[in-house]
């Protein structure tokens, strides 16, 4: 008896490894497609950045989509305030109201760049993804205009776009105070879109 118990702990253990750190390439849920943004703003022919707070943010849950073509997926932190529990979970609380330090839902239009600071070297505190002692992190960021009336505070909170020596591409997650955390490559991957799209009609969207 003692030993099919330990059996089954050893297999519900293998389980909750596996959900939570498995590294599967989700594909771009339909929710996105059938919103009412997507039509109203003609999505189909836009450059997108779209973020599912329904999946755990050890997960990949952001996807960069080019005129309907998926580009990469990737993971985005959430605001700490907006973590259920641990931030293992979802995020179940979202906000609008400036200093509530949780995500916002809604449609935002990714504005212009903005530096953070000047250009500095730092640890990568969760992996070396560089292969260097030292990661090179340019303190850029992308403005954020909410165009929902759920994210209209979007601009007065300073929510940005922007990179963080605690994320990388290997899954390195942590809590924002509502900004959309990304790796480099991310950042890198949305400049560089971001200038073919003339810095117009370039967008995010969040939802849960």
């Amino acid at each position: 008896m003692k030993k099919i118990i330990l059996l089954l702990i050893a297999l519900v253990a293998i389980l909750f490894l596996w959900f939570f750190f498995s590294e599967e390439e989700p594909p771009l849920p339909k929710k996105f497609s059938e919103s009412p943004y997507y039509e109203q703003y003609n999505l189909a022919d836009k450059f997108v950045i779209y973020v599912d707070f329904a999946r755990l943010s050890k997960k990949r849950r952001l996807w960069v989509v080019d005129k309907g073509v998926v580009l990469a997926t990737s993971y985005t932190s959430h605001g700490k305030k907006s973590a259920a529990f641990t931030n293992f979970l979802a995020p179940r609380r979202f906000s609008n109201k400036i200093g509530s330090n949780q995500s916002s839902l809604g449609l935002f239009q990714i504005n212009s760049q903005i530096n953070m600071g000047s250009p500095k070297k730092h640890d990568c505190s969760c992996d070396d993804y560089m292969e260097k002692s030292k990661c090179s992190h340019w303190p850029k960021a992308f403005i954020l205009i909410g165009k929902s009336e759920s994210n209209s505070n979007a601009k007065a909170r300073e929510l940005l776009i922007h990179t963080a020596n605690y994320f990388s591409e290997k899954g390195c997650t942590g809590n924002s105070n509502g900004c959309f955390v990304v790796s480099p490559e991310i950042f890198e991957l949305i400049h560089h879109k971001r200038l073919l799209f003339l810095n117009k009609k370039c967008y995010l969207i969040a939802m849960q």
